[in-house]
């Protein structure tokens, strides 16, 4: 695993200006708050086309998503935080405002292999209100380890149909 201090390096690659993918998948970034706000900064000042960012599967919490969302929402066209079981509607929320923001340029976010529930549904639908470039959201499969679905509901699910069904946004 890379940690904090692999995140800080990664600014060496700011004059690569060819970097159109970085697959950071299956590294632990459970304790590495500081790194992915330095991954975010570094995303922010680079001068580059940078498509995908794979972070699948790397531990990410709420407070990592929330150093992370600005960098990666309006930065990266791909983003993938599936497997990433510890954020929460807190990390969600922020998430959505990212997905608001007039600068956001998200077109693939891939949120499979979460617990996502219908509260997290709420909160995401909440930020595509007025989103006209995200065109994929993936939201299936179960938890990592477990038999169980996404545990969004019905209701849940509702959250998503004034948004799809209002052709001014997504």
């Amino acid at each position: 695993s890379i940690g904090n201090e692999g995140l800080s390096a990664l600014a060496a690659l700011a004059n690569c200006t060819s970097l159109e993918e970085l697959d950071l998948s299956t590294n632990d970034f459970s304790m590495a708050t500081a790194g992915l706000g330095s991954l975010s900064d570094w995303l922010q000042a680079a001068v580059w086309n940078l498509n995908a960012l794979s972070l699948r599967s790397c531990g990410i919490d709420d407070e990592g998503l929330q150093s992370l969302a600005n960098g990666a929402t309006n930065y990266c066209k791909d983003l993938d935080l599936s497997g990433n079981n510890s954020i929460t509607v807190l990390g969600l929320r922020r998430l959505s405002t990212s997905l608001q923001s007039d600068s956001c340029r998200l077109e693939n976010l891939d949120l499979g292999w979460m617990d996502i529930g219908d509260d997290g549904a709420e909160v995401l639908a909440r930020g595509l209100i007025g989103n006209k470039v995200l065109i994929r959201m993936h939201l299936c499969g179960a938890c990592e380890g477990t038999d169980d679905d996404i545990a969004i509901t019905p209701a849940g699910w509702s959250a998503f149909s004034p948004v799809l069904c209002d052709t001014s946004s997504v």
